[in-house]
């Protein structure tokens, strides 16, 4: 039986990329089959023998490239609420995850609300009561975090990555003789 990626948690568990999806540890990938906008990004296999300054270099490279990528998925949502900017992070010993969020919770049929914090992601919702559970239960975990997360633009980031690079190549340098 085949189930729905609707979790970060569901990927992790898979320990492999869902088809279609190209991963490498010098670019940030999206997981398209999750309902919400996420960004990821590999660590090398041999990070864990990194001296202290390269694994903090790495490390604070990937974090800023994902960051990056919130703020332009969070510039791309009119409906963004206005404010400072709120996002979820997940590490673990193979990946960074970064993931935007609209809200901090949900609100549940009945009034209740749930708080989606990064453990939320990773398929965990913390609930006070059965009847709470039954909620989450009812409503569905992909739909409570697509409801609290972003749509995913991440291809169309990349899109406009290439297109700009692009257009820097094709546009000659003042002087040029081309």
């Amino acid at each position: 039986m085949k189930t729905r990626l609707e979790t970060l948690g569901s990927f992790l568990l898979q320990r492999h990329p869902p088809n279609g999806i190209n991963v490498s540890a010098e670019k940030p990938f999206s997981l398209t089959p999750l309902p919400y906008a996420n960004h990821v990004r590999r660590f090398p296999s041999d990070i864990s023998f990194y001296e202290y300054d390269i694994l903090e270099a790495t490390l604070s490279q990937a974090f800023v490239q994902l960051l990056d990528l919130v703020i332009s998925t969070v510039r791309h949502d009119p409906d963004y609420p206005t404010g400072k900017l709120s996002y979820n992070v997940l590490m673990t010993l193979e990946h960074l995850h970064l993931i935007p969020r609209r809200h901090e919770a949900y609100t549940l049929n009945g009034g209740n609300h749930i708080g989606v914090n990064s453990l939320g992601f990773a398929g965990m919702l913390l609930v006070k009561s059965e009847g709470e559970l039954e909620a989450v239960q009812g409503e569905g975990i992909g739909k409570i975090l697509r409801s609290v997360g972003l749509e995913s633009i991440h291809e169309e980031q990349i899109q406009g990555t290439a297109a700009e690079a692009v257009d820097e190549v094709s546009i000659p340098p003042r002087g040029s003789i081309l």
